[in-house]
């Protein structure tokens, strides 16, 4: 690492001038502080040898922000860094504007379900059959029946949904329901389980997109029948499988 930036031979102060980089005006007291970054902490080094730690915070107007470790914010020309920090940023930008990451899956053969252990483990349904239900308020319903048997009759650890209300406020129609497997399948498997072991028509190959839902980073299948809304398989982190089933219905018609 270079000699660490000084000012007349003062380490930098919270709000001074940084030679290179020119420190952005300070928050003014009670100004609430905005969002950490999510960049780490890295060495900066300008064109002169100088270097600073810092997070990238942002690039506008021709001008790069840095946050210092302790909280300020400074800033400096695109110009005035390295060659490597401006391939950084540029990686960076990259990364963040790239197209979310897709994979395409032709329908399995029979060898290959045989293969499947999740997919051998659970029990066909008509996925449809339950989105026209339109009065799920009551535990002697369909859908209660099958929440209440997903282990021992459909081969599920867990089934669950969320249903519209009614004008009258009790349960009407499905608007999500989720599938947990007994272990995280792969995604492969998993998504010929959502083709088969849900009677959903997709077309062929089926395309499956990352996309991030509620901060959790799921597989979205395109194109579903036209009375599924989305389809996501949601990713478990510790083994990158899938760990949940979730369907989204659209709203039921409404004079």
């Amino acid at each position: 690492m270079g000699r660490p930036l000084q000012f007349r031979g003062l380490r930098l102060a919270a709000c001074g001038l940084l030679g290179l980089l020119a420190m952005t005006p300070c928050r003014a007291r009670g100004q609430e502080a905005p969002a950490a970054p999510q960049y780490p902490v890295r060495t900066w080094t300008s064109v002169n040898g100088n270097t600073i730690e810092g997070a990238f915070v942002k690039e506008e107007d021709g001008k790069v922000f840095i946050r210092r470790p302790e909280g300020a914010t400074i800033s400096t020309t695109r110009a005035k860094l390295s060659p490597n920090d401006q391939a950084w940023i540029d990686t960076r930008d990259a990364a963040a504007v790239a197209a979310p990451k897709a994979q395409s899956f032709p329908k399995a053969t029979m060898s290959q379900t045989n293969k499947m252990e999740e997919y051998k483990r659970v029990r066909r349904l008509i996925l449809r059959s339950y989105t026209q239900l339109t009065n799920n308020d009551r535990d002697d319903k369909s859908l209660a029946f099958l929440e209440r048997d997903a282990f021992s009759m459909y081969g599920w650890q867990f089934i669950g949904s969320d249903c519209y209300l009614t004008k009258a406020g009790k349960k009407g129609k499905i608007n999500e329901m989720y599938f947990v497997p007994q272990q995280p399948v792969p995604l492969r498997e998993a998504v010929q389980m959502a083709r088969d072991k849900f009677v959903l028509i997709f077309p062929d190959p089926v395309v499956a997109k990352e996309v991030l839902h509620n901060g959790e980073t799921c597989w979205e299948l395109q194109d579903p029948p036209d009375y599924v809304s989305r389809v996501l398989l949601l990713v478990d982190p510790d083994t990158q499988n899938i760990r949940r089933f979730d369907f989204h219905f659209p709203p039921p018609d409404r004079p």
